[in-house]
């Protein structure tokens, strides 16, 4: 089920990267948000002090994530359908979107 009343982050830069660092501090302010890792996105999960707010919901696309290698923490919703899930979120959530 989506979640209706929140911020979806579409994230595909690396940790490294200014977009990267300007998504963290949007996300940071969000009340509710749902981060989607793809591409180079999927590097911010090898991050040892990568922290997202607690009332973020993070998803990864399951191909990016296979194919780079990342092993997902426990918190992180691994998606076969990733871009499916997506757009359905994008179209339906009453909040914002972001992508970088």
């Amino acid at each position: 089920m989506v979640l209706r009343s929140a911020d979806v982050f579409l994230l595909t830069k690396t940790p490294e990267s200014d977009r990267s660092k300007l998504c963290m501090k949007l996300l940071a302010r969000s009340e509710r948000a749902r981060l989607y890792l793809a591409g180079d996105g999927v590097y911010h999960l090898l991050e040892d002090k990568a922290v997202f707010p607690p009332s973020c919901e993070i998803f990864a696309c399951l191909e990016d994530v296979a194919a780079r290698g990342v092993v997902a923490r426990k918190e992180v919703k691994v998606l076969e359908e990733f871009y499916n899930i997506l757009v359905e979120d994008v179209m339906e959530a009453t909040g914002r979107f972001f992508s970088f």
